[in-house]
């Protein structure tokens, strides 16, 4: 193979993950061609084409009349395949059960991907309760809810400033984080070890989430509960912490840093 045949292979890869990343970021309802073209900034042509063959691998696939475009059902194979073996889904399961069982809350299970806090497992309570990050793939920017909070507030501090930094635009929608505000959260979670929210975020809904350390790689992700907030008070606010604080000690010394699950962590 050519130099220059090596580089168009990477550059046409690098083109179609940043079309998956689109896709993936427009949820559930995709996408258009011409929306895909514009945020990219490919020519309708090339688009199209690497759409089409991701389509053709079922990476994507098509909806609404074929005019728009959402992730396809392979993904959620590879989805499945990398959740096997000892990473954090596996590894805290049978935790989320216990909790889920223990509280009647909703569980969530949390990993830090870059820049990003991503919800990977969830067992939810009877009643379907609304989060931030939906259902199991969501992200949210670090720093937005207590899931995100309690991995952000843990990691090295000019790591965790030049993450705020990075997604101050992406937060911009949320005066609860405006100015101060967040950084006050960060120095709060981290002095009582946990993130608490009381409900600001989404109005009648209360989250709560310690931070998940791995020796050797340091603050992965984190272990949360949501619940109505009219059920927050001090004496459950302790409870539940307690709680998810045992899980994360009993199970953070089995999980190896050299995982490779955990690498988008660091």
């Amino acid at each position: 193979m050519s130099e220059n045949a090596g580089k168009n292979g990477v550059q046409l890869l690098d083109r179609a993950v940043m079309l998956l990343d689109l896709v993936a970021d427009a949820g559930s309802e995709g996408t258009t061609l011409k929306m895909l073209g514009e945020l990219s900034g490919l020519n309708k042509v090339t688009c199209h084409r690497i759409l089409n063959s991701l389509v053709e691998h079922q990476l994507l696939q098509k909806v609404q009349g074929e005019k728009c475009y959402r992730l396809g059902t392979k993904l959620l194979v590879y989805g499945a395949k990398a959740a096997r073996g000892p990473g954090l889904r596996r590894q805290f399961q049978p935790a989320l059960e216990r909790l889920r069982h223990q509280t009647g809350e909703t569980v969530m299970l949390m990993a830090r991907d870059r820049d990003d806090s991503v919800c990977i497992d969830r067992y939810d309570s009877e009643y379907q309760m609304q989060t931030l990050t939906g259902s199991v793939g969501g992200a949210v920017p670090l720093g937005l809810g207590p899931g995100s909070l309690a991995i952000l507030a843990f990691l090295e501090p000019a790591l965790q400033q030049a993450i705020v930094l990075r997604n101050q635009t992406r937060l911009a929608n949320w005066p609860q984080l405006a100015g101060e505000q967040l950084q006050h959260k960060l120095a709060q979670t981290a002095m009582q070890g946990f993130a608490v929210d009381p409900g600001e975020l989404i109005p009648g809904i209360a989250g709560i989430a310690v931070p998940i350390h791995v020796a050797g790689a340091g603050v992965v992700g984190s272990l949360g509960m949501t619940f109505l907030s009219p059920r927050l008070n001090a004496e459950v606010q302790q409870r539940y912490v307690t709680l998810l604080q045992q899980e994360v000690a009993a199970i953070a010394p089995l999980i190896s840093p050299l995982d490779t699950r955990l690498r988008a962590s660091l």
